[in-house]
């Protein structure tokens, strides 16, 4: 909670307008410091002039032309009799001609040779020789210096390491002779690039001490930014992706600068691959584009587009796995497309950066936006203006760097400070909310206890539903099994076969007594549609209508025509099965012809079956439709057509229950089709 509080004081103290004067005084007095410095800058003489070198002074000799360059070979000192070589000056080897018309390749060996006369009367002086993209093996005066990696003719008799060197000349001698061995077979620029300096040592182990601690500096800085905003979002705040982009974005180019500067892994692992190392490298600095891309697209998400961030990802691995995958030197090229889509990226960021701040994100926006100026005036600063003019420059534009990073680090507190307000915004709303819910709570528990009492009724009313059953199964249907056997009986004493008219009486008596008996038994299962478990198995519809034509029309006077295609159906058989046959049972009996003709047809939707059953029937006027499946209702009163009245009101509710519907479409004298579907 401390926290919070502590990050809540900062955002509001850089809200306030005399703040960001202070900072924007503070950028300009620290871009203002190495235009100070500049004034007491080193000059540089070339080597035709060092005779009148004054090296107590901050003079700094350049050896840059004049080279003896002898190609595929590797001269030692005392050998050098009639070899071929040519003058160079120091640079990419394959800047070089072999002919007219061709060039030196990438991959190679060759030696360089330069004497160079100093005044005798200097401080000590010293020799310093830039990292190469090769191994190498220096002499002086004939004498082994030191070893770069291990200079071979192959690539497997060459071992290659990238360093700097610092090496002091004898103060008793003023002609020197540097030879130098140079081996590459793994980078697209080869040989030495940068031109050798001679200055007094006092002065080079100054600039070397100045650049060891900015570099110190820088990457100590960034590593401790990355680590602190990683754990932070690791340990306490992982809902905000832009903290872990921030977070790898600083490690991977704090690692970028110690892997090329000095290359500890190289040092402590002395048979590691350089070329993996390198790729390394490169395989860190996409990713450190990829975190920058990302952070800027997670703080600007409502401004980007949409594809953005796939655009990035994707241009990540495409780079990754070219490096990763192709063979030197051509993974060393793969460089240059990277900083040109992250020149196109740079130029969208500005674009989006300037929509958001028109369209109201002022705050951030601008904070970015400075950001991204003063990185771009320091890295050009960088490039084009400090280094290898001002010893102290490239502590100051490091600490730029770094000022460039803590201003990035505000934007993410700001962001943090923005979510945590939020965050209490919402935990008092969700103390409103809590007594809001527990408001309802109560009103709940009350509506709970009524809901059972409810239930308690329902089970009630159910249980007196069953108790009705069972009278009507038992004392309602015994009295009429009992009437219709005593009028046999009575029948059976009395000689009714003589007088036609008692027989038709004690006959519709026990019809009366039947349909009675069957209406009970109709109201029973109306009754027991909706109770009981419905077990539901799969089993084919034609198999289904055979049982049941088989069953209805046994003596086969009806035409019944089955699908002409079968289907299989998930269903409650069961239920299925009674509704089928009393359609098919009804389109027989109330069929005004001897011979009916039935059609059973069936549609398959995606979730449900639609059944169709037409007869050749008398059919049944529209103002009937919707009766017929009423309860007791009989359209036809013919005495001999056996009907309760219940059979349709059963089957409507069957395929409600399974959420079908049931229709008519029938005209009078026209025959009847009634249609039903069924959710499956």
């Amino acid at each position: 909670m401390n926290l919070f509080k502590s990050i809540l004081l900062i955002d509001k103290w850089l809200s306030a307008k005399q703040n960001i004067q202070f900072v924007c005084c503070l950028v300009f007095f620290l871009y203002a410091i190495p235009s100070v410095f500049a004034s007491t800058q080193s000059r540089e003489i070339q080597v035709s002039e060092i005779q009148s070198v004054d090296f107590y002074e901050d003079n700094e000799v350049v050896l840059e032309n004049d080279w003896e360059f002898y190609w595929n070979q590797l001269i030692t000192p005392g050998n050098f009799t009639t070899q071929e070589y040519k003058k160079v000056s120091l640079s990419n080897w394959t800047n070089f001609k072999l002919t007219e018309t061709e060039k030196l390749p990438s991959f190679g060996y060759a030696t360089y040779r330069l004497k160079v006369s100093i005044p005798e009367e200097r401080p000590n002086v010293s020799l310093y020789i830039p990292a190469a993209y090769a191994a190498s093996k220096l002499w002086i005066n004939g004498k082994f210096i030191d070893e770069i990696g291990q200079v071979g003719t192959s690539r497997k008799t060459t071992l290659h390491r990238r360093y700097s060197q610092l090496v002091s000349l004898d103060d008793h001698e003023t002609e020197f002779e540097i030879v130098i061995q140079v081996a590459n077979f793994y980078h697209s620029k080869g040989g030495i690039s940068k031109p050798l300096l001679i200055a007094s040592s006092k002065y080079l182990q100054a600039k070397k001490s100045k650049r060891i601690v900015a570099d110190m500096i820088f990457i100590g800085s960034l590593s401790f930014i990355g680590l602190f905003f990683l754990l932070f979002f690791l340990f306490y705040w992982n809902k905000d992706r832009a903290v872990l982009h921030f977070a790898i974005l600083c490690i991977s180019l704090a690692y970028m600068a110690l892997s090329d500067r000095y290359a500890p892994f190289a040092e402590l692992f002395e048979s590691v691959s350089w070329i993996m190392l390198t790729k390394i490298e490169y395989v860190s600095l996409f990713l450190a584009g990829l975190m920058a891309s990302l952070f800027f697209n997670t703080i600007f998400i409502d401004f980007t587009h949409k594809i953005y961030s796939k655009i990035l990802v994707y241009g990540f691995y495409i780079l990754a796995l070219l490096v990763i995958f192709l063979p030197r030197p051509y993974f060393t090229k793969i460089i240059m497309p990277f900083f040109i889509s992250m020149i196109v990226n740079l130029i969208y960021v500005f674009y989006v950066i300037i929509r958001a701040i028109i369209t109201g994100e002022r705050q951030k926006s601008i904070l970015l936006l400075v950001s991204m100026l003063l990185g771009s005036i320091v890295f050009t600063a960088h490039i084009f203006l400090f280094l290898g003019e001002n010893v102290n420059a490239i502590v100051y534009v490091n600490f730029g760097y770094i000022f460039t990073f803590i201003l990035l680090s505000m934007l993410l507190m700001t962001r943090f400070s923005d979510s945590f307000r939020e965050l209490e915004k919402a935990k008092e709303f969700a103390l409103e909310q809590k007594k809001e819910i527990s408001l309802k709570s109560n009103e709940l528990s009350k509506v709970n206890l009524e809901l059972k009492e409810n239930l308690h009724h329902l089970e009630k009313t159910n249980a007196e539903l069953d108790n009705f059953n069972h009278i009507v199964s038992h004392d309602l249907k015994a009295p009429l099994v009992a009437m219709h056997t005593l009028v046999s009986f009575i029948e059976e004493e009395l000689d009714t076969a003589q007088n036609e008219e008692v027989q038709h009486h004690f006959q519709a008596l026990k019809d009366r007594a039947s349909k009675m008996y069957a209406m009970i038994n109709g109201l029973l299962e109306y009754s027991k549609v909706t109770k009981g478990q419905k077990r539901k198995e799969t089993f084919s519809i034609n198999a289904l209508l055979s049982e049941i034509v088989n069953v209805i029309n046994t003596q086969k006077k009806h035409t019944i025509h089955l699908p002409k295609q079968d289907a299989e159906i998930y269903a409650n058989k069961i239920e299925l099965d009674h509704v089928f046959q009393n359609l098919i049972s009804n389109a027989i009996k109330h069929n005004d012809k001897e011979h009916a003709i039935i059609d059973v047809s069936f549609i398959k939707d995606d979730d449900e079956f639609i059944f169709s059953i037409r007869d050749n029937g008398p059919g049944i006027e529209t103002k009937y439709h919707k009766k017929i499946f009423e309860m007791f209702s009989q359209l036809n009163l013919d005495t001999e057509i056996e009907s309760t009245g219940i059979g349709l009101s059963i089957v409507k509710k069957i395929i409600s229950e399974n959420r079908g519907i049931i229709t008519v479409e029938s005209e009078k004298d026209e025959g009847t089709t009634i249609k039903f579907s069924w959710k499956v």
